[in-house]
């Protein structure tokens, strides 16, 4: 390492700031023998938790100076991290870059050992509450300090977040002060504010829109919501964001911190509603408003012919005053490929005010797309993106088009968990979910006693002296074990969608175990049903030359082969599924979702249907 910075970069705050860094090397003149490369590691200062690393080669090393720019994608959180074998990392783990080039890999080593392979030993000097990741040309220990300490060895404490909150973060909002790259900057401390809250300080109260939707209303789950601030002599100002409507609600509630005249709420397929008028913007208020079928905004084919629809927009658009005046009030505004227009009453005549409006806009998420199953990922702005939705093809839902409706993916996760609301108590949680929660206890209850009875009834000699008997006995254990499962499956669902169970470890192993058990057992209990069937017609066909022995000895060996067949035919299923987080401004859920190539699928219905 012949030089290194470190900055605490947050991304409201820093997202359009260029960051200069001047690197040095180690001897003049550098051994242009050798290749130089810059190397970053990432890490949450709240947590010290690591993303990721980046690389980026040093090209024509034989210029004195060179002037580098990067945009570096920070990994996101929870983002799996792509380990590799190396065995020559002797006191660290092998890591690919996040970025990636030539698959290039390195050895991160742990604390108090450096070098190419981890095996050069020194002494950490950093405090006890930090990390060291390295040690530098000088014998100096690299520290990564915690969010309250700074200097080379994070042994000064700073105390600007510790001061009275009227001073530093209000409403709640969580202090972070400024390090010391930041050093020139007036501010010494920078706040993140919780939802609601906006400003330096988080003191300003963000305006509360309330929007509800009439039941004529054919609402998609993820919309576009533009706003629109109308200032003289310039053209408007637009900024959208998006948000996802829950399944179960026809109504949405959003924070907004920047002034703004007209609200239009967009859907996938084109269709505008003009939801807000205000004339004059007013900071702080809340604003409860229904969007009704008649605030929709028509195109332009469906108040002109198709002759028209094709003019010139110079002769088209002096037209557009039309629909508004035929229509009286009922027309509130519409569009065309490259405006909208607002219908609205000047010195007695109805009038249409248009203005440009890019209706195709691209914000996709570029490659840092998070939608499952091929989703379609749309972010709010096109630089500096703070939420982004995904829009599902057919068959599929979820915040991230996690879930698919077809017979091979529904699951109870899909159709019950968006019905559980997190953070809620079970006796404010929805209708639905209490119901689902008494008719499990009902099927537990009579299933464990079918179970158990079943068992004790074909646990008999007699029973047992054909294979049938063996086949509804393994049954009955099975259709016990199934119901047990369930029952776990279920309690863990609600507890983990009301946000009671957080450990993700513990979410990650009932994820990888609990559904496969239970499809183990589902498919063994078809077998065994099967073989019940097969062997009664066996009986009928061989009559009196019928063999109960045999029989009961071809039971066995068949009920041992089936679950070694049905355990090799299921055992697919952990490496298929994994968590994944569902993390926006509304809900924070986990979910356990599988992703089976189509090969798979097919397999999996010959060999158990």
């Amino acid at each position: 390492i012949h030089s290194y910075e470190q900055f605490t970069y947050l991304s409201s705050r820093d997202c359009k700031i260029k960051f200069n860094i001047y690197l040095l090397y180690l001897t003049r003149p550098k051994d242009l023998t050798k290749n130089y490369q810059i190397h970053i590691d990432i890490y949450e200062k709240m947590s010290l938790i690591y993303r990721g690393s980046l690389l980026y080669p040093i090209k024509f090393s034989f210029l004195p100076v060179q002037r580098l720019a990067y945009i570096a994608v920070i990994p996101r959180h929870n983002e799996k991290l792509q380990s590799c074998s190396n065995s020559h990392c002797i006191h660290g783990k092998c890591i690919v870059y996040y970025n990636n080039p030539q698959n290039n890999t390195f050895c991160q080593c742990y604390p108090g050992w450096s070098g190419r392979y981890c095996a050069i030993p020194y002494t950490c000097t950093c405090s006890s509450d930090s990390i060291c990741i390295g040690v530098s040309a000088y014998n100096r220990s690299i520290c990564i300090c915690p969010i309250n300490k700074f200097g080379y060895q994070c042994l000064i404490a700073t105390t600007i977040c510790q001061m009275n909150n009227n001073l530093t973060c209000q409403h709640g909002g969580q202090c972070i002060p400024v390090d010391e790259y930041m050093s020139s900057s007036n501010k010494k401390f920078s706040c993140i504010c919780p939802k609601g809250y906006s400003g330096d300080r988080c003191e300003v109260v963000d305006n509360k829109i309330i929007l509800t939707f009439e039941d004529d209303i054919v609402l998609s789950q993820s919309i576009f919501i533009h706003f629109i601030e109308v200032i003289d002599s310039i053209d408007p100002i637009r900024t959208t964001t998006l948000r996802t409507i829950p399944l179960t609600q026809n109504s949405l509630t959003i924070f907004w911190s920047q002034p703004f005249h007209l609200v239009f709420i967009e859907f996938y397929n084109k269709i505008y509603y003009l939801a807000i008028i205000q004339k004059i913007h007013q900071q702080s208020t809340t604003i409860v408003n229904k969007v009704k079928l008649s605030d929709r905004c028509p195109h332009i084919s469906e108040l002109f012919n198709e002759t028209f629809v094709q003019l010139n927009l110079i002769r088209r658009i002096k037209y557009y005053l039309l629909p508004c005046q035929q229509n009286s009030s009922k027309l509130l505004c519409f569009y065309d490929d490259t405006h909208i227009c607002l219908c609205y009453d000047h010195r007695k005549q109805r009038v249409a005010n248009c203005f440009e409006f890019n209706h195709n806009m691209k914000l996709d998420c570029l490659s840092q797309s998070v939608c499952e199953k091929d989703g379609q990922c749309f972010q709010d702005t096109e630089d500096c993106p703070a939420r982004s939705i995904c829009i599902c093809r057919p068959c599929f839902f979820g915040a991230r088009c996690q879930f698919s409706s077809n017979r091979f993916g529904l699951s109870l996760d899909a159709i019950l968990g968006y019905h559980i609301q997190p953070n809620i108590s079970f006796l404010n949680q929805l209708p639905i979910v209490k119901i689902s929660l008494v008719l499990t206890i009902i099927f537990l209850i009579a299933g464990f006693i079918n179970g158990v009875l079943s068992s004790i009834t074909f646990n008999n000699k007699k029973i047992c002296e054909v294979g049938c008997g063996l086949y509804l006995l393994d049954s009955s254990i099975t259709t016990l074990l199934t119901i047990i499962l369930f029952g776990l499956k279920f309690l863990i669902l609600l507890l983990a969608q009301m946000a009671i169970i957080t450990n993700r470890l513990f979410s990650q192993i009932q994820c990888l175990s609990l559904d496969c058990l239970l499809r183990i057992c589902l498919n063994m209990d078809q077998w065994l049903n099967a073989c019940v069937a097969i062997e009664r017609v066996v009986t009928i066909i061989k009559a009196t030359n019928f063999h109960k022995k045999k029989s009961k000895q071809i039971a066995k060996i068949v009920i041992v082969i089936l679950v070694i067949f049905t355990i090799c035919t299921d055992i697919y299923d952990p490496f298929y599924r994994y968590l994944i987080d569902e993390d926006n401004e509304d809900e924070k859920r986990i979910w356990c979702i599988a992703t089976y190539p189509s090969s798979l699928q097919t397999f999996s219905s010959i060999m158990h249907t």
